[in-house]
């Protein structure tokens, strides 16, 4: 299925399950629903030729590479890391990423609110 984000309208082709994005468009930075890739690397693992299922279906041959190696290492027939390794850290960089924005969004929630809102001092009458 093609991504919602980047295609708009049906897609183009189908080829023995796994519909194809509109000609000329990347799989690149598009996320695929899991069935498709499933497909996708049914169909590679069947024997077909890379080069002709990419070119048929819009997607890079080094994708396919890419996606069928990480398959590999996901199911244990090569070493490395798996997507599930990979989960965790991804997912603490996003946090710290989080909490070192935080600082700079509440000095600048202060420096706003000193332009708009006088100190309380300024605002009491003298003595």
């Amino acid at each position: 299925m093609p991504c919602p984000s980047r295609h708009s309208g049906s897609p183009t082709t189908t080829w023995e399950g796994a519909q194809a994005a509109p000609l000329g468009e990347s799989w690149q930075r598009c996320r695929h629903p899991a069935e498709f890739r499933r497909k996708v690397l049914d169909l590679v693992n069947a024997g077909r030729p890379v080069r002709q299922i990419a070119h048929h279906l819009g997607i890079s041959e080094q994708t396919l590479h890419v996606r069928r190696r990480q398959h590999l290492i996901d199911i244990g027939q090569l070493p490395g890391p798996t997507r599930e390794d990979r989960v965790e850290p991804v997912t603490a960089r996003r946090r710290i990423a989080e909490l070192e924005a935080e600082p700079a969004a509440h000095r600048r929630a202060t420096e706003l609110m000193g332009k708009v809102v006088p100190p309380e001092d300024a605002s009491r009458p003298s003595r």
